[in-house]
């Protein structure tokens, strides 16, 4: 060893059962998707079950849209994204959750997060900019850094609710 020194972890995985429990706790009628590497075991984990529909979009926008068409017709869905996706669709998220008051929670993958390093210490992807540019857009953030954390998705997702608009959950590690 050359005297190099390994940081702990900031972020740590979350198991993909405990959070399915969560989104099963909150009665989710259907997860929206544009597939998240970095969340692919909860993908997975939601694959294999029945209760909770999972739709695939082809865009961060089109998943947006179908959120807020499943809310407006009384379902109770949750977006699973990952974070250049977020930026990607912020425009479609200020004209429908924003501006047209709808609740939209969104579970959004740190995709190459160095999980020794914080969200806003970390070059990789833009993930520096995520929390600064959700303040800016007064967008709460609920981090999720580990199995602590797991509240996060409740309080996120209340949070919509009360407030008639955009919530997200920021998932710092990788699931398992």
């Amino acid at each position: 060893m050359c005297g190099m020194v390994q940081a702990a972890p900031v972020a740590v995985s979350v198991s993909a059962d405990a959070m399915l429990a969560e989104l099963y706790a909150l009665d989710i009628t259907h997860v929206v998707n544009v597939p998240d590497t970095h969340q692919r075991s909860l993908l997975a984990a939601l694959a294999r079950q029945s209760r909770i529909r999972l739709l695939t979009a082809a865009t961060e926008n089109e998943a947006v849209g179908i959120d807020a068409g499943l809310y407006t017709g009384g379902a109770r869905p949750i977006l699973l994204i990952q974070q250049t996706g977020l930026l990607a669709a912020l425009n479609t998220i200020k004209g429908i959750a924003l501006d047209g008051r709808i609740p939209m929670c969104m579970l959004v993958g740190y995709f190459g997060r160095d999980v020794t390093r914080t969200a806003r210490d970390n070059p990789q992807r833009v993930i520096h900019l995520i929390e600064p540019t959700l303040e800016a857009w007064g967008i709460a953030y609920f981090p999720l850094e580990g199995p602590d954390d797991l509240p996060a998705i409740a309080n996120a997702y209340r949070h919509s609710l009360a407030v008639r608009g955009p919530s997200v959950v920021l998932v710092g590690a990788p699931t398992a």
